[in-house]
Formats: C-alpha cells, structure tokens, sequence
C-alpha cells in the first residue's frame, strides 16, 4: 500500500469525497479512547468541509473511563454506538485508529474500507480506497490536526479541545512516544481549546466500582524482578484495565505491567512497559495468537481473550496464568516463577529524617 500522508488526505476528500455515497460511517475501535474519538470528529469536519459530505461516528463496545464519558458529555461529540442496520447500510466506511485485520472493530477483517486513519503500524492485509498509516506519531489525532493544517482550516474550539486531550492521553501528556510533530500539533489545539473544560475532564467524579477496583490492583498485585501486574478478575468496563496498567507501570521499579480484566466472554489483556523500542502490540499479537483482538504499537498494547460461555472459575484462571507464563518467557523469565505480592498488607513505610 503505498504511504500518504495529510496533504493526501485533503486531496483525497475533495476529489472523491463528492463522489462517495453519503454519510460516510466513521467507525472507532471498539471501546473508544480519546484519540479515537477526537480523530474520528475531526475527520468528520474535514468531510464537511472539504467535500460538503454528511458523517455518522460510531463504535463498538461501551465508552467505559469516566474521563472519557465526560469528553463526549461535555464537548458533545456526535457519536453514538453502531447498530447492525447502520452498519450493513454503509456504502462508505472509515475506520479511525485502527485497521481491519486487528478484529477490534466492528468492520469485517477481510472487506475493504474507504479510508482508514492510523498510527499503529500497518497490517499487510489492510485494504482502503485511502489509507493514512503513519507510525511517526505518538497519536492518530496529531495526522488530523495536520491534514486540517494541509486544508487552512482551523477546527472550532470544541473539536481543538478534543483533539488535544486526545493527543495527551494517548501520550500521557506527551511522555510516551510523542516526537515533535505530536507537540507541534498538540499546541496548535491548545491554543483553541476551551481549557476550563480541558481540566474537568482530566478530573471527574469516580464511581464506587472504581475504588473498589484500585483496591485490588494494588493489594492483589505480583511483582517478579521488574515486571508488575496484576488479574482484577471482573470488570466494570475493559477500559479500568488500561487504566490499572498505567497506574502500575508508574512503579519506580518496573519495566513493564500485564494487566488482565474478566469483562463478559473475554479476558481483556493490557501491556504497559517503559522500554521506547519494545514493540509491545506486536508482543501481544503473538501472545495472544491468531484470531484474537489485538492493538498496539511500541510501549503499549491491548487486547482480548474470547472464553466459552459460563466458563468455569478454573478456565479462567487457567487462561489468566498461562497468559502471564507466555508473557514471562518472552522476557526470558523460566518457570518456576517466583512471585512476590508486596501489597497484599500494606504497612507504612519508614520515613528517612530530613
């Protein structure tokens, strides 16, 4: 597939984007983050305004993560889960954030989209009309405010808030696999964003569920030589997931965090590590095996496990422990593992005197 980039994107949109059937179906990876969300709407702009084409954004799955219920409720981003008419009635479809292959979406793995918008690297089986797939950024937003950049066109405050919320989160405030082009961009909104509403969204009121779930990442965690993780057993939502493997990887110690969820049939799995060249989406791949629903690129990763219907409380600890032993030896780790659970009764650390 031969590589474009946003200035392609703005051609493509004003010469085929009159000729494409409308509205043009934007569909996310299930479980939406802020990228994908943000991207989506900005592409959505974009079509409008370059094409006067009509767009529907939705996903699969639930917006789980209080911050990102409140990006969409605050901002009023027009996206709405896909039902199976909606889907089936698609002359046009573009996926943000994602590719067919990955299965994390709702689009089949084998069909052909009409644009696809990614920074995760790209699947030799991907298949568009236009595919922007650019592993040079550390967000899927940074292409958008760029291909907006390549069109003058300077998106309302609303979509500029998204988008640089979008660009922060998935770079933990551009701390992980940001480069220039990812601060360039995130400036660029900054400087529209609506920046009271910027900050209640990156501090909303947690439910009970989330403490509880807090509780037993910390108190239930492993820890073997650098690797910290931890099986929360069911879920809420697989985003709390995520969150927990960010959460533990912020340990001065460790390197790397597993983090498993029971969410329905699936044992939702995230991987977190500090190492820049690690490739941890591809790790998760193969750990993961063919079929499976995977995402990621160099320093995390995300994905599922599908289990039998009731399956038993032994298949899913079977599942959750052979997983970890996989994750384990391709860190050259050998069985026996020795575990260590340091915070199971926490105590108070002795303080040093000052």
């Amino acid at each position: 597939m031969r590589r474009q980039d946003p200035h392609g994107l703005v051609r493509f949109l004003r010469r085929a984007g009159r000729r494409m059937p409308a509205p043009l179906l934007i569909l996310t990876h299930d479980h939406p983050d802020p990228d994908a969300m943000a991207s989506a709407w900005a592409l959505a702009y974009l079509a409008q305004r370059l094409a006067g084409l009509r767009a529907r954004l939705a996903y699969g799955g639930i917006i789980g993560r209080m911050e990102n219920q409140m990006l969409v409720r605050l901002l009023r981003i027009p996206i709405r889960p896909l039902t199976r008419a909606t889907l089936e009635r698609a002359a046009s479809v573009a996926l943000i954030d994602t590719q067919p292959p990955f299965q994390n979406n709702p689009f089949s793995a084998a069909a052909r989209a009409t644009l696809i918008i990614d920074h995760h690297p790209p699947h030799a089986q991907t298949q568009a009309d236009f595919a922007l797939i650019d592993r040079g950024v550390g967000a899927t937003a940074t292409l958008l405010v760029e291909a907006c950049e390549a069109a003058r066109l300077a998106p309302p405050a609303p979509l500029s808030t998204a988008l640089a919320y979008g660009i922060s989160s998935e770079t933990q405030q551009l701390g992980r696999e940001a480069g220039p082009r990812d601060l360039a961009a995130y400036r660029r909104c900054f400087a529209r964003a609506r920046v009271r509403l910027l900050a209640k969204i990156q501090n909303p009121p947690r439910p009970t569920s989330f403490f509880y779930t807090l509780g037993t990442a910390i108190h239930q965690a492993f820890v073997l030589d650098a690797v910290i993780g931890v099986h929360l057993g069911r879920v809420p939502s697989q985003d709390v997931v995520a969150h927990m493997a960010d959460f533990l990887l912020t340990h001065e110690a460790a390197r790397w965090s597993i983090v498993t969820g029971r969410y329905k049939d699936q044992l939702m799995v995230s991987l977190r590590t500090r190492n820049p060249r690690a490739e941890a989406g591809r790790l998760l791949w193969r750990l993961l095996g063919c079929g499976a629903a995977a995402g990621g690129h160099r320093m995390i990763a995300g994905g599922a496990i599908s289990l039998p219907p009731r399956a038993t409380e032994r298949e899913w600890r079977q599942t959750e422990q052979e997983l970890t032993a996989a994750f384990l030896r391709s860190q050259g780790r050998r069985p026996p593992f020795r575990f260590r659970y340091p915070y199971g009764g926490i105590s108070r650390p002795r303080m040093s005197r000052g």
